[in-house]
C-alpha cells in the first residue's frame, strides 16, 4: 500500500515523513489553498528531501504553460497532480501525472472512466487517478470523505488513489472496503492547515502497516 501526504509546508514534517516511510509528499501550488507553498518554499524543501520518496506537484486548472513554468521553476518535482481539469490535456505533460476527480454519482464515476479511455491516446496519459471527497469550490484537502459506496465498483485502467477524509481512524476501514492502490491524505495527520502532527502521521502508518499483510 502505498502512501501520499499532501501539504507539506514545514522542514520538520517533510523529515518525520521521509522517518516514518511514506512513499510521496504533496506540494501544493494552489495560491487559494491554505497549503499553498511559493517555487521558492518549494524548492527549499527539494533541496532537502528523504531519498526514495516522490514529489508531487499540485496544481489547479493546470495549462500548458502554468505546468512547464512550474517544472522550469521547480525541476526538482518528480510527478505532478492535476484538479479541476477543463479538458484532456493534448500536450506533452514534462513529468508522469496523475488525474483527480470528486465524483458524487455513478453517472460521475462512468464519466471518470470515459475520460481515462480517452486520455490513454492523449501524447502523454496520465499514470494514475485520484478519487476525492466533493466540496465545492475547494481542490484537495477538503477532509471530506469520498463515496466509498460507490467506489466499490470502480475498477479504472489505471493504478487509482483513494483521497479525501482519509485519518487514523478510518484507514483501516478504507483500506479493507476498497482496496485502493494507494491513499492520500492532507487533513486527516494535520494539527491546522499545513501543520502535520507527527503522532497522527504515526498513527496513520501503523494502521497502513496493520492492513499490509
Amino acid at each position: 500500500m502505498l502512501v501520499k501526504v499532501c501539504g507539506i509546508t514545514r522542514q520538520a514534517d517533510l523529515d518525520e515523513a521521509g522517518r516514518l516511510g511514506v512513499n510521496a509528499l504533496g506540494l501544493n501550488f494552489f495560491q487559494k489553498s491554505p497549503r499553498f507553498i511559493s517555487k521558492l518554499l518549494a524548492n527549499s524543501l527539494l533541496s532537502k528531501w528523504p531519498q526514495g520518496v516522490v514529489s508531487v506537484g499540485l496544481l489547479v486548472k493546470p495549462t500548458e504553460s502554468t505546468v512547464l513554468e512550474l517544472v522550469l521553476d521547480v525541476p526538482r518535482l518528480q510527478w505532478l497532480q492535476f484538479h479541476a481539469l477543463e479538458s484532456i490535456p493534448t500536450w506533452p505533460v514534462p513529468r508522469p501525472w496523475v488525474a483527480s476527480f470528486a465524483p458524487k454519482c455513478p453517472a460521475d464515476l462512468a464519466d471518470i472512466l470515459l475520460w481515462l479511455n480517452r486520455a490513454a491516446s492523449c501524447p502523454t496519459p496520465p499514470s494514475a487517478v485520484l478519487i476525492d471527497g466533493h466540496a465545492p469550490g475547494m481542490e484537495g484537502g477538503t477532509g471530506v470523505t469520498a463515496p466509498w459506496e460507490l467506489l466499490r465498483s470502480f475498477h479504472p485502467p489505471i493504478p487509482w488513489i483513494l483521497a479525501g477524509g482519509i485519518q487514523p481512524e478510518n484507514v483501516s476501514q478504507a483500506l479493507q472496503f476498497l482496496r485502493p492502490d494507494a491513499i492520500d491524505v492532507a487533513s486527516g495527520v494535520e494539527e491546522a492547515p499545513g501543520i502535520k502532527s507527527a503522532k497522527k502521521m504515526v498513527a496513520l502508518m501503523d494502521q497502513v502497516q496493520k492492513n499490509s499483510h
